[in-house]
């Protein structure tokens, strides 16, 4: 049984290079079967009217992957919005548990409340990846002013960010100061106020299961950004798949991101939407898109290479990088290769095309991105594709596509 006991925020005081900081912290004590734990996000003071306290919403959701896996249910002794208790039972749960078979049915036992929260804002992460620039371009000066961007979140579950031991969210994003520099420098360009979070939320995670960020990712963020419901009006999830890209067939080890529109769907409530943002399209599609929007030619940051990043603002751009190799081709394949020539090196990449090309080749039955830049390069590249595809066993290293992140 999992219970959750209490929510409350505390405010704090931190010295980090000899400058003060003000935080608040939200921290939700809970119970696993009889042994106790905190979950916890910080952020700045100045956000702490939007921290919700009232119901445990975010915890909850955050919470059903590990019910699902360890067979528990959940026990509140705060309430929980009545629509999204009645999305989670009807409609989101038995969906999931149909797929998967090996998957708990939790139970939800917790007093209901209305819908009486929510904001103004609308927010959405800008990680400085193909998926997040797309859907700050889409939103980022939309019409409609309930989905025009006014807010960017970042909280720790972008891989960028991980692997930190830090007190408190002014250590964290001190020994993350070449990450949030970039972050600072977008958001102060594109004009929208940026929000910056620490929790432990991914920590625990990881530590109930190990290797499981790839099947939680989105659990994660949106239980961070659930913690702020009362500033949200609208919440724009960036989507990393296509829309005819989805399966639910292996819960426990799926790609959460082949199932967003569901789980969105099932956290959307009265006050509180949450759209799939850039579910319209494929990455490819996107990258094709992004060559003519001009903050993505000078800030796309979609490098794994974490070292890299701290040197300089440009992307590794080495074959061994998946996300690199990706925008490089769809770059090459779509023409425009030359629009990214500021953010990662086009030159090393036209000498070496064959070994970027011999990896999609190698990987187009591995990975559905893979796949899809492979058919373009058949296209394109016929006659290149052809030779490559003469040889067998061409690659003798392991090499692996992440999804996920809003990357």
């Amino acid at each position: 049984m999992i219970t959750i006991k209490k929510i409350f925020t505390e405010d704090f005081e931190s010295v980090v290079n000899e400058v003060k900081n003000e935080g608040t912290r939200l921290v939700c004590e809970i119970e696993i079967d009889g042994k106790k734990d905190k979950l916890f996000i910080e952020c700045e003071r100045k956000w702490k009217d939007f921290l919700v306290v009232d119901r445990a919403d975010a915890f909850i959701f955050f919470l059903l992957p590990v019910a699902m896996r360890e067979k528990h249910d959940i026990t509140s002794l705060l309430p929980i919005t009545e629509e999204l208790k009645n999305n989670f039972e009807k409609e989101y749960l038995p969906a999931l548990c149909e797929a998967d078979k090996t998957i708990h049915f939790p139970k939800i036992v917790a007093d209901t409340i209305e819908n009486n929260i929510g904001g103004k804002a609308v927010g959405t992460a800008n990680s400085l990846g193909v998926d997040s620039f797309y859907t700050v371009y889409k939103y980022g000066q939309a019409e409609d002013e309930t989905e025009r961007i006014t807010h960017f979140y970042m909280g720790a579950v972008s891989l960028d960010l991980w692997g930190t031991r830090s007190k408190d969210l002014f250590e964290y994003l001190q020994k993350k100061k070449h990450c949030y520099d970039r972050y600072q420098l977008v958001s102060d360009e594109l004009g929208k106020e940026l929000i910056m979070t620490y929790s432990n939320l991914y920590k625990f995670m990881c530590k109930k299961h190990k290797n499981i960020h790839i099947s939680v990712h989105t659990y994660i963020t949106m239980a961070e950004v659930m913690c702020f419901r009362k500033l949200w009006q609208t919440y724009l999830f960036s989507s990393a798949f296509a829309p005819d890209d989805v399966t639910m067939s292996n819960v426990r080890k799926t790609d959460c991101a082949h199932y967003d529109k569901s789980t969105l769907k099932a956290i959307s409530v009265k006050g509180f939407k949450v759209i799939s943002a850039g579910a319209d399209c494929s990455r490819f599609e996107k990258t094709k898109i992004l060559a003519d929007f001009e903050p993505a030619q000078k800030y796309l940051r979609p490098c794994f290479n974490f070292l890299q990043l701290r040197k300089d603002m440009k992307n590794c751009g080495r074959t061994l990088c998946p996300k690199c190799l990706r925008l490089l081709v769809a770059a090459d394949v779509s023409g425009n290769l030359e629009k990214f020539k500021n953010v990662i090196d086009i030159e090393k990449y036209k000498r070496h095309r064959r070994s970027y090309f011999r990896i999609v080749v190698w990987g187009k039955n591995k990975s559905p991105f893979l796949k899809e830049l492979y058919d373009h390069c058949v296209v394109q590249h016929p006659k290149l594709i052809k030779s490559i595809e003469k040889f067998k066993n061409f690659v003798t290293f392991r090499w692996f596509s992440r999804g996920g992140g809003n990357c």
